[in-house]
């Protein structure tokens, strides 16, 4: 039996998962698109969402028993070859990947597929981690009056005088430098190798999350009063608006590896995920409603902005700083999709850097792990050996850390870029990664596995979600989106 501190810890991987800093960002949306048409765009995606995750890990399972059936009837089934049986199911839970899921039931041009959408998606996302905690801590800084002299006044001969002025000015580094502060604890992080071992991360950004949107609302209706024009049905922005909301549900990348995470607990996954999403939909419609109530079309991206201008005190100071700090313990789950394709990529037997010879690891007696030889793996098909490896033991760790360490790198000279653009930057990124592999790819995968095993208005929902949502609503908010993003960049907004 579980106990509940490992329920806890589960739980805590699967909320952080979905739970990001874009819940700070809902208010500005529901400014951009109205009250009542934001509402129900939140309350149609959590359900979406919701089913869409759990048809992932109902056809993983159903691969998992297509790979380890045995042809012999259940009956004439020995102990040894049952016992083989459970190791080999244990071995392909722990490292069946959203790829291989696609590559086994739709052919390998999906494994690619996959793979860029999850790296695209997932570096997206913790990009938009380093702009935010970027813009936030840099005003956080305290302001300060600067004297200056001022010569652009023009007297009527046309001669300059020149004027001495005070400016409010913040006294916090550039934004370059800025966004560097947490650097050091993602490098650490991104050396982990098992998503279990965030479980205290988890924990402590899942307290810092709660803390943060708690105290959010109580500054928001703290003097409260309703801004005039507040709007119910705004369309023109409903693209960009299914964007942002598919991407503050935020965890279908990590649903595979914390779902196979949970060694002797995946089966309390969809319960958790149910809760999951039932809590970030309030999250984002209480905090959404709220915030563009009390601040209408004067809402910014990031609704701390509203905050400070208001209420520049210490214990608003202290809010953010812990908000901050519930995004940074955010960043490392989501950044171990991203790790777990370019690490399969390059040091997978086979690979570029990765051995010559496959070699599978396998579930020991004691629940540990340990290595067998090809001949060894029940899958009759020996094509379909290759699936659920793990990086190789022998791929040398600084290998693996210094392709970690570039990563980060690379995101934070992205993040410089477009540190003006987060919402912009999320709702793209957010379309990406539900439309592809939130609402297209997992109802296509059940219908190709299961579609003679269930309901024909089952397939009949599946088609409905992987065109309207997958298709049509992907493209058009992924095609408006990268035009917003354009034009504000040219326009210097």
């Amino acid at each position: 039996m579980v106990s509940c501190g490992r329920n806890l810890i589960d739980f805590a991987n699967v909320l952080k998962a979905f739970i990001g800093s874009f819940y700070l960002s809902i208010a500005y949306w529901f400014s951009q698109c109205g009250l009542a048409l934001s509402l129900i765009c939140i309350v149609v995606i959590a359900l979406a969402t919701d089913y869409c995750t759990n048809l992932m890990i109902v056809c993983k399972y159903e691969i998992i028993d297509r790979l380890t059936r045995i042809d012999n009837d259940e009956q004439d089934i020995t102990a040894e070859e049952k016992e083989h049986q459970n190791k080999e199911r244990e071995r392909i839970g722990r490292n069946l990947t959203y790829a291989e899921i696609a590559n086994f039931s739709l052919g390998k041009k999906a494994l690619y597929v996959v793979n860029a959408a999850l790296f695209i998606t997932q570096f997206g996302y913790t990009v938009q981690y380093i702009i935010f905690l970027g813009n936030t801590v840099q005003s956080l800084f305290p302001f300060g009056n600067k004297p200056y002299t001022n010569t652009s006044n023009v007297t009527d001969d046309g001669g300059l005088y020149p004027v001495v002025d005070n400016a409010r000015v913040t006294t916090s580094p550039t934004y370059n430098l800025v966004v560097l502060i947490p650097i050091p604890f993602f490098m650490a992080c991104s050396l982990l190798r098992d998503v279990r071992n965030l479980a205290p991360i988890s924990l402590a950004g899942n307290a810092a999350v709660i803390c943060g949107f708690f105290a959010t609302l109580g500054i928001i209706y703290n003097d409260f009063h309703v801004a005039d024009e507040i709007e119910y049905f705004k369309w023109a922005a409903l693209p960009m608006l299914f964007g942002a909301v598919s991407g503050a549900f935020e965890g279908i990348g990590t649903v595979i590896p914390v779902e196979a995470s949970m060694v002797g607990n995946r089966h309390m996954y969809p319960y958790f995920l149910h809760l999951t999403i039932c809590i970030l939909a309030l999250i984002l419609s209480s905090l959404g409603i709220s915030g563009y109530l009390r601040y209408g079309h004067a809402t910014q991206q990031i609704i701390i902005a509203n905050l400070i201008e208001e209420n520049d005190s210490i214990f608003l100071t202290i809010i953010y700083t812990l908000i901050c700090i519930s995004v940074m313990l955010t960043y490392p789950l989501q950044l171990f999709p991203v790790i777990e394709v370019i690490e399969n990529a390059l040091f997978l037997p086979g690979k570029i850097f990765g051995p010559k010879t496959l070699v599978v690891e396998s579930v020991n007696g004691e629940g540990g792990i340990q290595e067998a030889s090809e001949t060894d793996s029940l899958i009759k098909d020996k094509s379909k050996v290759g699936l659920a490896v793990a990086v190789p033991k022998s791929v040398s760790a600084w290998k693996r850390n210094l392709i970690r360490l570039l990563l980060i790198c690379a995101e934070v000279g992205i993040a410089i870029l477009f540190k003006d653009q987060y919402a912009y930057f999320g709702s793209i990124f957010g379309t990406i990664g539900a439309s592809v592999l939130g609402y297209f790819l997992p109802p296509l995968i059940h219908i190709k596995l299961k579609r003679h095993q269930v309901w024909w208005g089952i397939t009949a929902l599946n088609v409905f979600l992987l065109t309207v949502f997958g298709v049509i609503g992907g493209s058009t908010s992924l095609g408006l989106g990268i035009k917003t993003i354009v034009d504000r960049m040219i326009n210097n907004q």
